[in-house]
């Protein structure tokens, strides 16, 4: 048990069953919710462990006189504790200060509890209880960045007049699905939904009447390092039906992603260094850049490492032995870079929205080394640096590819290189002539 003052709800038996009281007095009539609430309590401890008895008894007596619904009986069994020092014993092992503030606590919430109740107030859990939308809802939200700071400016520079400008405007999201962050464990039917989509590029001054979503592009919302299409929102209509929003249709949106992928979004809440319409207008529109990158070093490790996937590896491999293999190899790769470095070769490195996602070497005339990361695959972010190679070489230009490596195949033909001779065995030269 934690306790860190001696106020009726300062401590940790309290802080946990106080939103398991809102759930049972939102779904219960009092008598009912009173007997439940005692019956998962016992779960755990009765009035054998005093102090979290007493600090269950307590805190359940506050919240209930805050809510102007505290019966009769339950205002005189705790007064009837009050006076009796029930649960005292620790405080009087904590010392002669600790027991006299406690009791200047307790004397104070008895008088409380012996004034006059307040009118009654209206229960219900701080948490979102419903899910909203269909799995696959096409849903149309209305920006408002009227009045607002553009706060976006590392992922993609707008001025506010810019921003200012885009008020009104329409982007669209697709549900995914909705989790729960929170179960209630006295009524687990009560859970605290998230609703989690996944945002496209495009803004629109009215709710397009047809959507193909397999036309369209996935934006990117800044997260950590990251950039990611998926967004978890508070699981509120309220907030839709601010944004104006409409529903376009249902599609396929395919499985919910972890959620170390999930940017998280506050629709209600504008702060200003941090409001919503400037991330969601920051996540779309941003270009690649190419540039040389210079220093080898962690930066370039670390984003190695996000492009080796363990499942490439031996599945008969532990969790361990596999996280090892890949710091292994991630090494080797930076050792390779970095002394690729020093004799003159160029590390060239695509970002997108100021975020580093991809790095490519470039000794003479051969490319080698094309890394872009897991997250950010299948973006063209690839092909682009890759040609951004390709250019700052010159005629000449060459790369070997694995054999059986399709999608850098699939990349060498669509920038119209050709295949050459002298690969090693189980490569391909692919060359630009």
């Amino acid at each position: 048990m934690g306790t860190w003052s001696t106020g009726i709800l300062d401590n940790d038996t309290a802080r946990d069953l106080l939103p398991e009281y809102s759930v049972a007095f939102w779904k219960y009539p009092v008598p009912e919710a009173l007997a439940r609430l005692d019956a998962f309590v016992r779960q755990d401890y009765d009035e054998g462990d005093s102090e979290e008895w007493a600090n269950y008894r307590y805190s359940l007596a506050a919240f209930l006189w805050k809510k102007g619904i505290l019966p009769d009986e339950v205002r005189s069994h705790t007064v009837a504790m009050i006076d009796s020092g029930f649960g005292l014993e620790l405080w009087a092992e904590a010392g002669e200060k600790a027991l006299r503030a406690r009791q200047r606590a307790l004397a104070a919430f008895r008088e409380k509890l012996l004034s006059p109740l307040p009118p009654r107030k209206t229960i219900k859990p701080h948490v979102h209880t419903q899910r909203i939308f269909r799995d696959g809802d096409l849903v149309a939200i209305q920006l408002q960045t009227a009045g607002k700071p553009y706060t976006g400016g590392k992922m993609r520079p707008m001025t506010d007049e810019e921003f200012h400008a885009c008020d009104g405007k329409y982007v669209l999201l697709q549900l995914i699905g909705c989790e729960a962050s929170w179960t209630s464990a006295l009524d687990p039917e009560v859970k605290d939904y998230w609703a989690v989509f996944r945002l496209f590029e495009g803004l629109y001054d009215t709710p397009p009447c047809e959507i193909d979503v397999e036309q369209l592009k996935l934006a990117s919302l800044p997260y950590g390092s990251l950039l990611t299409p998926y967004l978890c929102c508070e699981s509120s209509m309220f907030h839709f039906k601010r944004r104006k929003y409409q529903l376009l249709g249902n599609a396929a949106a395919g499985p919910m992603p972890h959620s170390n992928d999930q940017a998280v979004l506050t629709l209600g809440i504008d702060r200003p260094w941090l409001n919503t319409d400037s991330e969601l207008l920051a996540a779309m529109g941003k270009e690649p850049l190419c540039s040389v990158y210079r220093g080898v070093g962690k930066r370039y490790r670390n984003l190695i490492l996000q492009t080796l996937l363990p499942e490439d590896e031996d599945a008969s491999l532990s969790p361990r032995e596999r996280s090892k293999l890949l710091f292994r190899r991630a090494d080797a790769i930076t050792e390779h870079a970095s002394a690729a470095e020093q004799r003159g070769a160029r590390i060239l490195q695509l970002s997108y929205g100021g975020v580093p996602v991809g790095f490519l070497t470039l000794d003479g005339k051969r490319l080698d080394a094309l890394y872009i990361r897991d997250d950010q695959k299948n973006k063209g972010f690839g092909t682009a640096l890759l040609d951004y190679g390709l250019c700052r070489a010159g005629s000449g230009a060459f790369l070997d590819v694995p054999e059986g490596h399709a999608a850098m195949r699939r990349i060498c033909e669509k920038l119209q290189l050709h295949q050459v001779p002298g690969a090693q065995p189980g490569f391909l030269r692919w060359q630009q002539l």
